[in-house]
């Protein structure tokens, strides 16, 4: 039977599977009867209230975590600020730091609707805040919401019920429409806990996400913290009679409730430690299956009729092309590269058919490309040669130029064409791409001095490196650039003088090397696009900033993706671009790519 069912042809076996399959399904409902569809119905009742129960739990993470990043700014934006290392209000700035965070509060909170308040307490027992004030002398210290951002400083704290806090608000809202959320801010070099930001915001994003879903006429939402307090419900009769215990189940539960049966379901954030819980009817499951048996058994035995008359129909639609692209297969394999498929239709034979004519189309243009692969090989071969012999030819020629120079006493010319003729040399490095720190450090001695001839006074540069690492190897070039960025950018934009200093220090298994100059400085956007950009994989900018993407590029190809350059700026105060390269492990050479 297998012989005979597969040496029929194509469309013959295709009516038969068509009608089997079809046959199939309706044979199985026939016996299995109902049963089946009352399950299929419950379960589908029960998976859709398990997606709303995710759905609704998945947009608080979000929200929560949207609000953990507007925290995260106003931390960065503030703890470098004096305000907390101040010990009274009567210390100097207080007034003009107050005012300034003061500032920085009141624009997150007035451009993000859902934030009723914002309030910054420090380790000195003093505050700002928007709208928000003591209530008494009390220190915060013994807040619990200051305690418990103090204890955990890496993790936000959630705080569902804000009664009893020493802090009253002039806003209007009130401490039952709101949850807390507190974020210790810390010291970036030592760790230590400078303050506390705690933030009120509104139910309105759980309130939205919940009342935007529904399971069934009965069934509805709410949201636990871990402490059994209900963060949000909306208006029901029974939540105040579901049973912690019934939510915590690791099981759905089904329960009575006031006559009714319901089951309940619960999901547990990991990232805010609540609870979403679903609670939904399942005497509405039951109603409706009746309803659904009957179209289900209705469908069956029109698609069965269907089956049978449209498969004769569909069959030939569907072997005819395939045939068709049989028979190209053929003339193309016996050498005729002119044959092309052509079909209407854009379906799966219609994509398969372009990829034949594509492959056809390819393997032709292959074919020439062999015949001049070859020419173009030679023609390359002498180009990089003639390449080659022009930096050699200037090095050779300023080498002349210094003995000259040499002759005639003029030593202020004999340094600068030395210099200028090691630069060369290294940078030639007979074909070399890794070269040893100490010729990169003299590489970037020789550009420095050079660049000192030409700006005298308005330019000093400084170079410590640990002659401990001259014989580490690294990529060659990957200083002279930011050196060069540092001068023009940098120094000579700044009035009067300026200094550039060169650093290089192993750091644990890291070798960081700094570039760092008292020039112009940046605007903070412009380093943290800087910053941003070459975190990611994005294309090289030949008009902005070519060479910090140029050293990344070079930096990511010998050591992988970990290392790379990162920029610290501030206008006004200079420019600090570091490089991190592994201490032990070797580049990798671009050839070997």
């Amino acid at each position: 039977m297998k012989d005979l069912l597969l040496n029929v042809s194509l469309r013959t076996r295709m009516l038969l599977s068509n009608i089997v399959v079809a046959l199939i399904p309706f044979l199985m409902f026939s016996i299995v009867s109902g049963s089946i569809f009352l399950d299929h119905a419950q379960k589908t009742a029960e998976e859709h209230s398990v997606q709303l129960i995710h759905q609704v739990s998945n947009s608080m993470d979000v929200y929560v975590e949207t609000i953990e990043k507007m925290v995260n700014y106003i931390q960065l934006e503030l703890q470098d600020t004096p305000f907390f290392t101040m010990e009274t209000e009567d210390a100097p700035g207080w007034e003009s730091e107050t005012d300034y965070i003061r500032s920085v509060l009141e624009n997150v909170a007035n451009s993000h609707r859902e934030v009723a308040g914002i309030f910054i307490a420090t380790k000195e027992d003093l505050y700002v805040s928007t709208g928000m004030s003591r209530i008494s002398r009390d220190p915060f210290q013994n807040e619990r919401w200051y305690r418990e951002a103090s204890e955990n400083p890496e993790e936000i704290q959630l705080i569902s019920v804000v009664t009893g806090r020493n802090i009253v608000t002039n806003r209007s809202y009130s401490i039952d429409d709101v949850f807390s959320l507190a974020k210790a801010v810390q010291d970036p070099e030592t760790g230590e806990v400078l303050g506390v930001i705690l933030l009120d915001i509104r139910h309105d994003i759980i309130q939205s996400s919940i009342n935007g879903v529904t399971i069934g006429e009965k069934g509805f939402v709410f949201v636990m913290d871990q402490e059994d307090n209900i963060v949000y419900t909306p208006v029901n009769g029974i939540v105040y009679r579901v049973n912690p215990k019934w939510v915590k189940a690791m099981e759905p539960m089904s329960v009575q409730i006031q006559g009714g049966s319901y089951q309940i379901r619960s999901e547990l954030s990991p990232y805010t430690g609540w609870r979403t819980v679903g609670v939904f009817s399942m005497d509405e499951v039951m109603s409706s299956v009746n309803t659904i048996v009957y179209i289900l058994f209705t469908c069956v035995i029109i698609s069965l009729v269907l089956v049978v008359i449209v498969s004769f129909k569909f069959s030939r639609t569907l072997t005819n092309p395939i045939f068709k692209l049989k028979r190209l297969m053929k003339q193309a394999e016996s050498g005729d590269l002119t044959v092309r498929f052509n079909f209407q239709h854009n379906d799966e034979i219609g994509e398969l058919g372009q990829s034949f004519n594509h492959m056809i189309a390819r393997i032709d243009q292959l074919i020439q490309m062999v015949y001049v692969e070859q020419e173009n090989k030679r023609t390359a071969e002498m180009k990089s040669l003639q390449e080659q012999i022009k930096p050699h030819f200037l090095y050779n020629t300023l080498d002349t130029i210094s003995w000259m120079a040499r002759d005639y006493d003029a030593e202020d010319i004999v340094r600068l064409v030395d210099a200028l003729t090691n630069m060369f040399r290294i940078g030639l490095s007979h074909g070399k791409d890794i070269i040893t720190v100490k010729e990169e450090i003299t590489h970037v001695s020789n550009y420095l001095y050079i660049q000192k001839i030409r700006y005298k006074d308005k330019l000093n540069y400084v170079i410590h490196v640990d002659e401990s690492l001259y014989a580490i190897e690294v990529p060659k070039l990957i200083l002279q650039p930011l050196v060069e960025n540092a001068i023009y950018h940098g120094v000579k934009a700044k009035r009067g003088g300026g200094t550039i200093t060169i650093t290089g220090v192993p750091e644990g298994e890291n070798l960081v090397f700094t570039v760092q100059d008292n020039g112009a400085g940046m605007p903070q956007e412009k380093v943290e696009e800087l910053n941003r950009r070459m975190s990611e994989r994005s294309v090289l900018d030949e008009q902005k900033s070519f060479g910090l993407f140029y050293i990344r590029e070079r930096i990511q190809l010998c050591y992988g993706t970990g290392y790379g350059v990162h920029v610290e700026s501030a206008l006004g105060e200079g420019t600090r671009v570091t490089i991190t390269l592994p201490l032990y492990q070797k580049p990798k050479k671009f050839d070997e790519e």
